[in-house]
């Protein structure tokens, strides 16, 4: 998860460790960020807590008196490990940025996840230095989405938003799995005399197919068919599924579903599968299916990560590419992701198709990094508070390279079909990166070409190419 902090909040949890390891703490606690927080000087928390009367100096102090357990310890700070509370905080911090449209966590919400009310040692902690908690939190919150006029940039023109009602629901019937867990949702549709799938539904689905590892993960956490179908029962009205507009899917399921497939997109998969829809229901807090969660007291939290943790570890091609390419982003100065960075991305992976087609065009990542600088140049307006987006050109890419390893039914959007859609675009800042540097479309190709010769061609046209 710490891939996804910004820099300043990855420095928060540095020093949190080296204070935990000079205090001879056995493990990083809430505290320890608290003190993280305080050093960062140049970031807004530090400066709000000072401004309180709060210095380093006697909040060190004051944690020492308090009964946390010392112990001898040997090796480097960054060793130590995260206690319960502090792997909370650091999950929930990724929740509050996605909760306002960000994609990194940044030390405005970890501080805003540590003043929850259930962490009492730091609230009290606070307040015996007169620390108003409500207010600064409020501050906190106030001041960090405050917008941030994002770079220009010569692909940023005309930003598009794709509706919910755009996405193509026959999706949810490619992959094998989930269309039987789809056959059990019409199912009991069905029999509830419904005419729009609800995420109940999708959940009773998921819960009801016992061929599916899925369904064991909700057991292990206390969700059984049984009891979801008991406690939905209960329930006679569907209005916590419905805004204004009755399509197949409620407007719930139908975010629901838009979220599973821009997860499916994220990790790479060319099809929407069961876990992509289970997230994606997870995420839909306001649905039919979290309010039964959250009756059966489910921690939704857990169950998210028990979920999404086996495929991460998969460590996607794609997912790879655009955090690297995000990287390069920030490295220029700015916001914007645009498809010169998703190059740089593809080179910087290293290992797959398109990386090797690049290098043996005698494209090196420190030639490519100068000849982008020369054309976007630096950005004037970056902030790590404010979220990373792609270009519409970058997004279009993205699409055209899901839909090319759709087309040669390829299970994984890879490198190669990345670099492929670049080639499609023509008057994009990565063509015109390429072009600078003398490299021709039809010498790509080729060598796309030329790679997948070496393994498997099903699927694949030269004259697609």
């Amino acid at each position: 998860m710490i891939e996804r902090f910004t820099e300043k909040a990855i420095k928060v949890i540095l020093l949190a460790q080296e204070e935990a390891f000079i205090a001879q703490h056995e493990k990083l606690l809430p505290e320890h960020i608290l003190l993280g927080l305080l050093r960062e000087e140049s970031g807004l928390c530090a400066k709000l807590l000072r401004a309180s009367g709060l210095s380093l100096e006697i909040l060190r102090e004051e944690i020492k008196k308090m009964p946390l357990k010392q112990v001898e310890l040997s090796g480097v700070s960054e060793s130590l490990p995260f206690s319960a509370a502090v792997k909370k905080i650091l999950r929930e911090a990724w929740y509050e940025s996605q909760s306002v449209g960000a994609y990194y966590v940044t030390p405005e919400n970890l501080f805003v996840c540590l003043l929850r009310e259930e962490n009492t040692s730091i609230i009290n902690l606070l307040r015996n230095f007169d620390v108003d908690v409500a207010r600064i939190k409020t501050s906190v919150r106030r001041v960090a989405s405050k917008s941030v006029k994002p770079n220009n940039h010569p692909e940023d023109v005309g930003r598009q938003v794709i509706s919910i009602s755009n996405i193509d629901t026959s999706l949810l019937f490619e992959d094998e799995n989930l269309k039987k867990i789809m056959k059990i949702a019409k199912e009991k549709l069905n029999e509830a005399e419904r005419e729009a799938f609800g995420t109940e539904q999708l959940m009773a689905g998921i819960l009801e197919n016992k061929e599916n590892w899925l369904a064991q993960v909700l057991e292990s956490e206390g969700v059984t068919i049984n009891n979801f179908m008991e406690k939905l029962n209960e329930i006679n009205s569907r209005k916590d599924e419905y805004n204004e507009d009755e399509p197949q899917l409620t407007p719930k399921a139908y975010k629901a579903v838009s979220s599973a497939y821009d997860l499916a997109r994220e990790f790479g998969s060319t099809y929407i599968k069961p876990e992509h829809v289970l997230l994606g229901i997870l995420k839909e807090k306001n649905g039919l299916a979290s309010r039964i969660l959250s009756e059966l007291n489910i921690n939704t939290d857990s169950l998210f990560h028990k979920v999404i943790n086996p495929i991460e570890r998969e460590k996607p091609e794609i997912l790879t590419i655009i955090k690297l390419a995000q990287e390069e982003a920030r490295r220029m100065e700015q916001n914007i992701v645009g498809t010169e960075q998703i190059l740089l991305g593809i080179l910087g992976e290293g290992a797959g198709t398109a990386a090797k087609v690049l290098r043996d065009l005698g494209i090196t990542l420190k030639d490519l990094r100068i000849e982008v600088q020369k054309v976007i140049g630096f950005g004037h307006h970056f902030s790590e508070e404010k979220e990373m987006v792609f270009t519409p050109r970058a997004k279009r890419v993205l699409a055209l390279a899901w839909a090319k390893a759709k087309k040669f039914h390829h299970s994984k959007v890879k490198s190669e079909h990345l670099l492929l859609a670049i080639t499609r675009e023509k008057d994009s800042m990565a063509m015109k990166v390429l072009e600078n540097i003398g490299v021709d479309v039809l010498e790509i190709r080729q060598g796309i070409l030329n790679e997948i010769k070496k393994g498997d061609t099903t699927g694949f046209d030269k004259a697609e190419i």
